[in-house]
């Protein structure tokens, strides 16, 4: 069977339109969270992932709009000045219940290879991410104390800890039956990566993962800025993820 395999998808239907333009014989998708916030089609990606039956994990971004909502931070709909106020007033109540519901760790198995996804180490600690724990622990064998962690056993079967926030697209062998991988982000980029463009994603084919990378136009996303009534540090923080290849 065939895997997909997304993260950080930043409520960018364009980039899930794009991927799936080339890996729409999946049979199955996961999504390692961050699926809306600092995008401009929350309502139509979470309808996306309905349509197509994402194993879905909730991710920090996700966890602070809904923070937002439940806080009362409401702006008139099309005066907004950010994009957590721009995203709630996108949203459905049946996109809210659908948020509400998501888990923080799915485990799933696919062709004898079990999956254990989450967004990060701790979802809601926006900088904590895999390189960053392991560093701490200064050496690869983590991998079977956070299998422990989160899953709750130690079997030894092939065993793939999925996780994003990072933005970077990763596969690291951790032992012979031990890996981890990140599919990247399909919308935009962090730190050294920022500048690159396009929708970076994992398929997996006979238990065999690959990374991908595909490009898709953003010059409209760039015109719904310029457009926006956002306040100018929301600007230069979102003008990088609107940057394309092949505008």
């Amino acid at each position: 069977m065939k895997l997909l395999l997304i993260s950080d998808v930043h409520a960018s239907i364009d980039a899930l339109n794009a991927v799936w333009a080339q890996e729409s014989d999946a049979d199955a998708i996961m999504c390692a969270g961050d699926i809306i916030d600092w995008g401009f089609h929350p309502h139509e990606v979470i309808a996306w992932m309905k349509e197509h039956n994402v194993i879905c994990v909730y991710g920090n971004h996700d966890l602070e709009i809904l923070e937002h909502l439940d806080a009362g931070h409401r702006e008139e709909k099309g005066k907004e000045t950010n994009f957590a106020t721009y995203t709630i007033n996108q949203l459905t109540e049946d996109d809210i219940a659908w948020l509400r519901a998501l888990p923080e760790t799915q485990i799933a198995e696919f062709d004898g290879v079990t999956y254990c996804m989450r967004h990060a180490v701790d979802p809601r600690e926006s900088e904590n991410t895999i390189r960053e724990y392991l560093g701490e622990y200064r050496s690869i064998p983590a991998f079977s104390e956070l299998w422990k962690r989160f899953v709750g056993n130690n079997d030894q079967g092939v065993r793939r800890l999925l996780l994003g926030h990072s933005h970077n697209c990763y596969t690291l062998q951790a032992a012979k039956n031990e890996m981890y991988l990140n599919p990247g982000s399909v919308h935009y980029r962090l730190g050294h990566n920022a500048w690159t463009t396009g929708a970076d994603y994992i398929t997996v084919e006979n238990s065999v993962p690959t990374m991908k990378h595909v490009d898709y136009p953003t010059a409209h996303l760039r015109k719904m800025l310029e457009e926006s009534n956002f306040r100018d540090d929301v600007l230069r923080t979102a003008r990088p993820f609107n940057r394309s290849a092949v505008d």
